[in-house]
């Protein structure tokens, strides 16, 4: 999306008209010219007349609604590079400098100065970006040496997780088109608990992180503990992280600790308080402001000015924009603009309304955090409550989200003792023994 400081820069270069529209259709005048997408903008009253400005290459598409109204508005100003340059037309240095700059402009056209992404989530812009500077594609090459189809081939051949790529040159821009055959997620070689957390270690239980009732349960690796319907406790083991093995003789002859895994979900009720002040500091804009520029041309800043001595209360405003002719013929112009405001804190003072109003509007925002975790918001038991100072939004939440984490296994867990410390042979090996043969299993 264009920036507001590129919009005026190619209003300034294409040029605009003010026009002035009076008369007893003059309402259903500018109705037209919505409904014919005739863009007027800044539409203002001015008495019993109506003041709009319009890109000059659309006034003449006035000519049918001033047929159907009988209005024809009158030009009272004209602004812009054109009429600057046929008001100055006798100036021959003007016109030698004008060539000079459409010479220059045709030669910047045959660079690229501009590289888009659409399409990227598991690989960031950056990277691509990166990738493809080593490779020798990079803003200020000439056209002739982007090739698409090699573009195309070569990111392909280098990141396996992009089954589909698309690179179009356009004007000075080269747009490229991914597909990712994966989302956003953690690495195949992470192990990752209910929450997303990391588990480092190569063995462990999965455990309740919450008191809940099991909703659903399925293994892929470890014995299931619970069954659906079952209440379980915070640390209570859902499925073990440890096999037994047994003999023909119905005994355990050994145990092998390994990592448990599946999907577990679990009913759990929350006790949710959130508090929202009575009293809070607004910020107002006093209209005081500064504003600062940078230029870049080539990559290279030829100026700069930045707003001294900012207020002591302030938001700053940064707009950066690189100017484009027409929709795709960037310029290695890029021009930054900075905008202090000034603002004052002021006490103010909540009502009962738009104190519940704040706190659901948290409470909302928290339910949203927990969607993202996958969690399902099954029912809400929420009472607003005031004090003197403060609004409390408290009560009970229930979910069915995925509350487990992992546990590590003990050693004693699945270790054997043998009743006879000098027997070697009853369980086939030694305590020592044993654990040396686990660990290469």
């Amino acid at each position: 999306m264009k920036s507001r400081l590129t919009k005026h820069m190619n209003r300034y270069f294409n040029g605009t008209v003010e026009i002035c529209i009076s008369g007893s259709n003059a309402e259903r005048f500018l109705n037209l010219c919505q409904f014919q997408e005739i863009p007027l903008r800044d539409i203002r009253r001015d008495g019993s007349r109506y003041r709009a400005f319009l890109p000059a290459k659309d006034y003449f598409r006035l000519r049918p609604v001033i047929k159907k109204t009988g209005i024809c508005p009158g030009i009272t100003r004209r602004l812009g590079l054109p009429f600057a340059l046929k008001r100055n037309r006798k100036r021959k240095i003007l016109f030698l400098c004008a060539l000079m700059f459409a010479g220059m402009i045709y030669y910047l056209s045959g660079f690229l100065w501009r590289i888009e992404f659409d399409g990227c989530y598991y690989h960031t812009v950056e990277q691509l970006r990166e990738f493809l500077r080593q490779e020798g594609i990079m803003e200020g090459i000439r056209k002739s040496g982007a090739d698409c189809n090699a573009i195309e081939e070569c990111i392909r051949s280098n990141f396996t997780d992009i089954g589909w790529v698309s690179a179009e040159l356009t004007g000075t821009v080269m747009k490229i088109h991914i597909k990712e055959t994966r989302m956003p997620s953690m690495s195949a070689e992470q192990i990752v608990d209910g929450y997303g957390n990391t588990w480092e270690e190569e063995t462990g239980h999965i455990v309740a992180a919450k008191d809940g009732v099991v909703t659903q349960i399925t293994v892929k690796s470890g014995v299931a503990q619970v069954r659906v319907g079952d209440v379980v406790k915070e640390g209570d083991i859902l499925i073990r992280g440890v096999l037994e093995i047994v003999g023909d003789d119905g005994n355990v002859t050994a145990r092998h600790p390994v990592l448990a895994d599946g999907t577990v979900r679990l009913k759990c009720v929350e006790d949710y308080s959130q508090a929202v002040p009575l009293t809070y500091e607004k910020k107002v804009y006093t209209g005081k402001s500064r504003s600062g520029i940078k230029l870049e041309i080539f990559g290279r800043k030829i100026f700069s000015y930045n707003p001294s001595n900012y207020y002591q209360n302030c938001d700053i405003i940064t707009e950066t924009g690189q100017y484009c002719i027409g929709e795709s013929f960037y310029l290695p112009l890029v021009c930054e603009k900075t905008t202090v405001m000034e603002y004052t804190l002021t006490a103010e003072t909540r009502t009962k309304n738009e104190a519940e109003l704040a706190a659901d509007q948290l409470l909302l925002r928290y339910l949203e955090e927990k969607k993202r975790g996958g969690a399902v918001i099954l029912e809400k038991r929420l009472t607003p409550r005031f004090t003197k100072t403060e609004c409390v939004l408290e009560g009970l939440l229930i979910f069915d989200e995925s509350a487990w984490k992992y546990r590590r296994i003990k050693s004693d867990e699945w270790r054997q003792e043998n009743g006879d410390e000098h027997n070697t042979d009853n369980n086939g090996y030694t305590s020592g023994i044993r654990e040396k043969d686990i660990r290469g299993v």
